[in-house]
């Protein structure tokens, strides 16, 4: 299914860059007057109707110029520094009702990394600055803004990466001594879309605050749908948690319900939620974005069954929230986002958490000015 969907996106990006290499439809001048004509008597060759896909292209672009000024370049080229707060809880419960909680955090905050956008698609991947340890991690994004609806694309590896934050449920000696110790057997690779569409996306711009390709004149906000999907596979290598969480027999004193060795889970959820542009100065935006979620995990293997609908401890309430902050004059640009995003893993027993907590600052230039076709 993952594999599809990302042949999908690049499908898609392909079929609506070439409809975009146009230029936006704008919405002014879709309204024209009646009037009769000499050349109007005259016989008119056949007008080939357009294809159904060709004319949902043109609906998905339309804009009103009187709030969003039109995409000038083809290519995109920008530098991007990101910091990250990420922190994975895990927990367990024992029969007897008592929970024991890992909170760790990756050793390393601080990526960079280039980005390339043409048209409608854009590719990024940043590599880990600050970090005295050795890591292999790595970050992918994938994105495609069209004025209508969006997709994400987000691909993250870490591994061996981490440290022990802090923890709850040990007694007081193990809690002090294993504060900030390393920790090189967790591993989390997590794979996640994100499909939205926006309600008023003639006066609002999403692009305009996230992809740097075209400009708000006028504020403006918008009601946003989407449809999210995650995949995480978190491998967890008690053995090598330090010495104080063993006893002096050897035994690791977590209780059974944390003694596991690897979750993974895909999560599917409906987001809705409100975003709003506004426009305090000519070139500047400042863009606000609120989604709440409702989705179901399952691990690898469950169906999705009728009963397990019902069974409220598989549902989970996630969020997705962005800011951010733009200057874009159309061929120079900067600014800076922050995102925040919450992946919910529950069980009786068992539970995992991966908060993710990002801010970026970026800069770029627009280059490959589009022909002007008289639009």
């Amino acid at each position: 299914m993952y594999r599809f969907l990302h042949i999908a996106v690049l499908l898609l990006a392909g079929m609506m860059a070439k409809a975009y290499d146009g230029g936006f439809v704008d919405a002014n001048i879709a309204a024209g007057t009646d009037s009769v004509r000499a050349d109007s008597l005259l016989p008119r060759p056949a007008v080939r109707k357009k294809n159904p896909l060709l004319r949902l292209l043109d609906k998905a672009l339309e804009v009103d110029t009187n709030y969003i000024e039109r995409n000038k370049f083809n290519v995109t080229l920008m530098t991007r520094s990101d910091w990250r707060f990420k922190q994975i809880r895990l927990s367990g419960t024992d029969d007897d009702g008592r929970t024991q909680s890992l909170y760790f955090r990756p050793h390393s905050q601080v990526t960079i990394g280039p980005y390339v956008g043409y048209s409608l698609l854009f590719l990024g991947w940043t590599v880990d600055l600050g970090s005295n340890l050795t890591t292999n991690n790595s970050n992918l994004y994938i994105s495609l803004y069209a004025p209508m609806f969006g997709i994400d694309y987000y691909y993250e590896n870490d591994i061996d990466g981490y440290k022990i934050q802090h923890i709850e449920g040990f007694d007081h000696e193990v809690v002090e001594n294993s504060k900030h110790q390393p920790f090189p057997g967790l591993s989390t690779n997590m794979k996640y879309i994100h499909v939205y569409y926006i309600f008023n996306h003639r006066h609002f711009s999403y692009p305009a605050a996230y992809s740097q390709s075209t400009v708000q004149r006028r504020s403006s906000g918008a009601m946003i749908l989407g449809y999210n999907y995650s995949r995480q596979i978190i491998s967890f290598n008690y053995n090598l948690l330090p010495k104080p969480f063993f006893d002096i027999d050897g035994n690791p004193i977590l209780n059974d319900a944390l003694q596991v060795r690897q979750a993974r889970y895909t999560n599917h959820s409906i987001s809705l939620g409100y975003t709003y542009n506004w426009v305090f100065a000519r070139n500047f935006l400042f863009n606000v974005s609120a989604s709440p979620a409702i989705g179901y995990n399952f691990t690898r293997g469950e169906n999705l069954t009728h009963d397990k609908i019902y069974r409220l401890r598989n549902l989970n309430f996630d969020f997705i929230g962005k800011l951010g902050f733009v200057w874009n004059s159309q061929r120079l640009f900067a600014g800076w986002a922050f995102t925040a995003h919450t992946y919910t893993y529950k069980k009786s027993t068992f539970s995992c958490l991966n908060l993710l907590l990002s801010g970026q600052i970026y800069a770029g230039v627009n280059i490959w000015r589009k022909k002007n076709k008289g639009k």
